[in-house]
């Protein structure tokens, strides 16, 4: 009888034990950093779409992360799924200009930033490309993008989607479009990458805006408080500093 009880006791601690063991493993954002995502925008040169871990905002995000001691992996997805995983969770941060839709679904951690977009031109075709000059005009603007949405409003302008800023640069080459789509930082780097003279092209600036990483709402990482304290801290301190390198690099 005696031996039975020992026996008894030895199962229920050791099913304590195990259910420990269980608890501590149980699902939650600490136990979740592999499936964990932070997607960019494959928008060059914040993303390039070719090397998915070049360019402003992996580079940034893979620093932010990793000097908050956040375990999250960095990838890339086409603007609308990018978008569709801030709102579901599977996204949890990335760089965006912010607006009041996003705002419901992604919390603003910090502004790290400015965008200035516009339309690159030939200068052989219009010695000062103007507003004026766009009604009845082809111009690339890439599928996704809100930076030129100022140009919606402009009657009889012709827009033309393009997959990718390269691909702007190219038929705007060959005179396929009169205009295409390009931002800075990253006109000089695109140009000179693209193999274009810079001195042949003149630039249309058509809005500026800052640029904020996003975490979703939905995310676990946006219930974990010291995370998110860290986080901010990061982008604010050693982000900050680096954000003004990868300005300058990806000029």
């Amino acid at each position: 009888m005696a031996t039975a009880r020992l026996r008894h006791a030895f199962l229920l601690l050791s099913a304590c034990a195990t259910a420990s063991v269980a608890g501590a493993a149980a699902p939650g954002y600490a136990n979740r950093h592999d499936a964990l995502v932070a997607y960019s925008v494959p928008v060059a040169p914040w993303t390039f779409p070719e090397q998915p871990t070049r360019g402003i905002a992996p580079e940034f995000l893979g620093h932010l992360f990793d000097a908050a001691d956040v375990d999250i992996k960095i990838g890339t997805l086409p603007y609308v799924r990018a978008i569709h995983g801030l709102r579901d969770g599977s996204n949890v941060g990335t760089l965006l200009i912010p607006d009041a839709e996003r705002d419901m679904f992604a919390l603003r951690l910090c502004e790290v930033a400015q965008i200035r977009s516009g339309l690159l031109y030939k200068k052989s075709r219009f010695t000062a490309l103007t507003p004026k000059d766009l009604p009845g005009l082809t111009v690339g603007m890439q599928r996704g993008t809100r930076a030129l949405e100022k140009l919606e409003q402009i009657p009889g302008l012709k827009r033309h989607t393009i997959e990718s800023v390269g691909q702007g640069l190219k038929m705007l080459q060959v005179d396929r479009l009169d205009a295409t789509f390009l931002s800075s930082p990253g006109s000089e780097s695109m140009l000179r990458e693209s193999g274009l003279a810079p001195d042949d092209y003149g630039w249309l600036e058509v809005d500026a805006a800052p640029v904020v990483v996003y975490i979703s709402r939905k995310s676990p990482l946006a219930q974990d408080a010291p995370a998110m304290q860290r986080l901010k801290a990061a982008c604010e301190g050693s982000g900050a500093a680096l954000m003004k390198e990868l300005m300058r690099k990806y000029r």
